[in-house]
């Protein structure tokens, strides 16, 4: 925070893909969470947690974070504990959906690679279900990864979201423009088409409220502005590596 961060992250549950138990290990116990998100709020600065498994979503809603990444896993008790504090979550799917789909190509084990299809099947009726209570849903890319780099498959969650847990596509869209807002910690100022709003606008060729895909075609992108100015798209933002 000293240093400008905009959200505290908390590993609320650590990788062990091995593990017997479903879901990942609990790192925190509620009262350390709850000193972390109380000590945060009093500088203004939200918290979200890293949660894959039940428990952890049940402990991140009564500490009071504000964003709850992940959320699979989820029974009934955590679902009602979700929707009870109105608690919005990203599931970030882009990643577990390369995986499943594309891991063989940079030889991931296939052990791991059906453990993380198996937990957006496992998790996309519950996470429906959240959505119909009214949770906001935002939409994530896990970017960073060899298998998500940066600028590439931002679109991929809104495909998860309409083929696994049945939003239709402009449901998905919302989840990632005017839902995402809560993210940027900028609800009412971007997100929407609207008076008052930043005109961040992208122009597709295509209709994307029919097929959400076409958004990660490239060559689809007609026009992208930022703050109501148009970008330069003929200038190229691929980074350049050392040795290239």
């Amino acid at each position: 925070i000293k240093y400008g961060a905009d959200w505290i992250k908390v590993h609320v549950t650590g990788l062990v893909p091995r593990h017997p138990l479903r879901g990942e290990v609990k790192s925190w116990t509620r009262d350390e969470l709850r000193l972390v998100v109380d000590t945060a709020h009093e500088l203004g600065i939200p918290v979200q947690g890293h949660c894959r498994g039940a428990s952890s979503v049940i402990d991140c809603c009564a500490a009071g974070m504000d964003l709850v990444l992940h959320g699979t896993l989820m029974d009934d008790k955590a679902l009602d504990a979700l929707v009870e504090t109105k608690t919005p979550v990203m599931p970030v799917f882009a990643f577990q959906a390369n995986l499943a789909d594309y891991g063989a190509a940079i030889g991931a084990d296939p052990t791991v690679r059906e453990m993380f299809r198996r937990e957006i099947a496992d998790s996309a009726a519950m996470l429906r279900r959240a959505y119909d209570a009214g949770v906001p849903l935002l939409a994530g890319s896990e970017s960073g990864f060899s298998i998500t780099p940066y600028g590439d498959w931002h679109y991929r969650e809104l495909e998860v979201y309409v083929r696994d847990l049945g939003l239709t596509p402009l449901q998905a869209i919302q989840c990632a423009t005017q839902t995402n807002a809560i993210a940027l910690r900028l609800p009412g100022q971007v997100g929407e088409i609207a008076a008052g709003r930043l005109a961040d606008v992208i122009v597709v060729d295509g209709d994307p409220s029919r097929d959400v895909t076409i958004l990660g075609e490239r060559e689809r992108i007609r026009h992208v502005f930022a703050g109501g100015r148009e970008i330069d798209l003929r200038v190229s933002t691929v980074p350049v590596r050392h040795g290239e």
